[in-house]
């Protein structure tokens, strides 16, 4: 087995590549990955190399694991109390291949495939519990990117309609407080509301509230859609968008929407 050569990680701060440094000295085999990052922190004797190069490399191999996880399993993180992660079913296969090995059986077949057993099993929790761990920060970047970043993004994107919901709201409030002209919907409201808005949001379409109507075609139902059920009970008919609309114009400027939706 050659030396892995290093190769500086290009794109990479500092502060990055101190965590990936970090992240390789919680892997049962670091120098599996010494191909992709230039440390000279982690610039050692390739302990894994001589194991395998011995005359005896599958117990040398065995002792290395054994050591790397015992030091590890003083990281709360990668060994928690009586929680079966992939680390710790390393550690409980060692002990049983430990006992395997020591033990008396009735053939050497026998015993030769508890010992495989478990090594195969060995080799299989700790390749799972290394790739974890070097692909943790990809799964975080991830979530940062995918979740959090598109999170933030969506909030600041819906706060520029802010202004414009709570002018929605404000006209449907008055309506509904000015006096009975008959019983009131969600969809009566929406029909007054909407002249004055879109009259005004065709002669200022460059206000950032408005961004949102480039992309709904009926700007109605997003008025609808951000009314509440009214509160005014009434014995009369239904009310006439119209009336209601000539009642808002009354109440409502151009100047005063405006200042509103600056």
């Amino acid at each position: 087995m050659t030396a892995s050569k290093t190769a500086p990680i290009t794109g990479v701060t500092n502060n990055g590549k101190k965590q990936q440094i970090e992240n390789l000295k919680n892997m049962v085999f670091p120098e599996m990955l010494f191909n992709q990052l230039n440390s000279d922190a982690l610039k050692q004797d390739n302990h894994l190399k001589v194991a395998l190069e011995s005359l005896y490399s599958g117990i040398e191999l065995l002792k290395l694991i054994k050591y790397r996880v015992e030091k590890l399993k003083t990281n709360k993180e990668l060994f928690p109390k009586d929680e079966h992660t992939m680390l710790r079913e390393v550690d409980n296969e060692l002990k049983n291949i430990s006992n395997t090995l020591s033990s008396s059986y009735n053939s050497s077949e026998h015993q030769l495939s508890d010992a495989l057993t478990s090594a195969l099993l060995i080799g299989y929790h700790a390749g799972a519990h290394d790739m974890r761990v070097n692909l943790e920060k990809h799964a975080e970047r991830g979530f940062q990117k995918g979740v959090l970043d598109t999170q933030a993004g969506g909030i600041k994107t819906a706060a520029k309609t802010d202004s414009l919901k709570s002018l929605i709201l404000e006209m449907a409030n008055y309506l509904d407080s000015v006096g009975d002209y008959g019983k009131l919907s969600k969809k009566i409201l929406a029909q007054a509301i909407h002249p004055l808005i879109y009259d005004f949001y065709i002669k200022n379409k460059e206000l950032e509230c408005f961004h949102i109507f480039k992309r709904c075609e009926d700007t109605e139902a997003y008025i609808k859609n951000h009314l509440h059920k009214p509160k005014l009970i009434s014995e009369k008919g239904k009310a006439y968008p119209i009336k209601l609309s000539q009642l808002l114009k009354k109440k409502y400027n151009t100047a005063e929407i405006r200042n509103k939706l600056k």
